[in-house]
């Protein structure tokens, strides 16, 4: 679910000094970044979540207040990008080259991700790198609506919080490594177990594609 690459810099992330420098303000960007993972999933939100899981098993803040960030930021960030594809509202993005860019960059996830149709394989898919963004968009091309609507983005913004802050939070108490450390070490896992379930569906959606061959020939 997290990119490696983007791990460069997770000293910085996991200085407290950071957090003593920026205060309240550290929050409000960190909503605002975990919202924009949304429409671009490249950018390194998950880094700052799993981070400041590590500091709040620190306690140079509370965890739950990092939660209540976390989930109000992926939220708003999911039902954004809903909208976007839901009332075709991407399609004024593509004045730019860049917005066309994303919008081709987020089709591409959503096909790689399995091309989820129904209400429990859009929730699974968040799991994997980019599922994300693709269970939101996904969800939205197909005109979902209603509870169902409601219930996706609830459940996924409170799993995915859990999730991210959880890797920090659990590496941050249970390794006794420095905070920079526990921060990788919790990217680390994160990035396993969502390719491991993005193997998982591959396998599983090659074997369902096997199978209606052998059934129509």
């Amino acid at each position: 679910m997290t990119n490696p690459a983007i791990a460069l810099g997770v000293n910085d992330l996991s200085d407290p000094a950071l957090y003593q420098e920026w205060g309240f303000y550290y929050f409000i960007f960190l909503a605002i970044a975990v919202a924009f993972t949304a429409i671009v999933p490249p950018f390194p939100s998950e880094v700052m979540v799993i981070a400041s899981g590590t500091m709040a098993a620190n306690e140079i803040f509370p965890v739950l207040l990092v939660l209540a960030v976390t989930f109000l930021g992926c939220l708003a960030g999911d039902i954004g990008l809903y909208l976007l594809f839901r009332y075709k509202l991407i399609r004024l993005l593509y004045r730019w080259k860049w917005g066309r860019n994303l919008h081709r960059k987020l089709l591409r996830i959503s096909i790689r991700a399995g091309g989820a149709t129904t209400w429990a394989g859009l929730l699974l898919i968040r799991w994997i790198p980019g599922g994300r963004a693709a269970s939101m968009a996904t969800a939205g091309m197909m005109g979902l609506g209603g509870g169902a609507m409601v219930a996706l983005a609830l459940l996924g913004a409170l799993t995915w919080s859990l999730w991210m802050v959880g890797l920090g939070y659990i590496t941050g108490t249970t390794t006794g490594l420095p905070p920079w450390a526990s921060t990788v070490a919790g990217i680390v896992v994160g990035t396993l177990v969502g390719l491991g379930i993005t193997v998982v569906m591959t396998r599983n959606r090659s074997r369902r594609g096997a199978q209606r061959k052998t059934a129509t020939t």
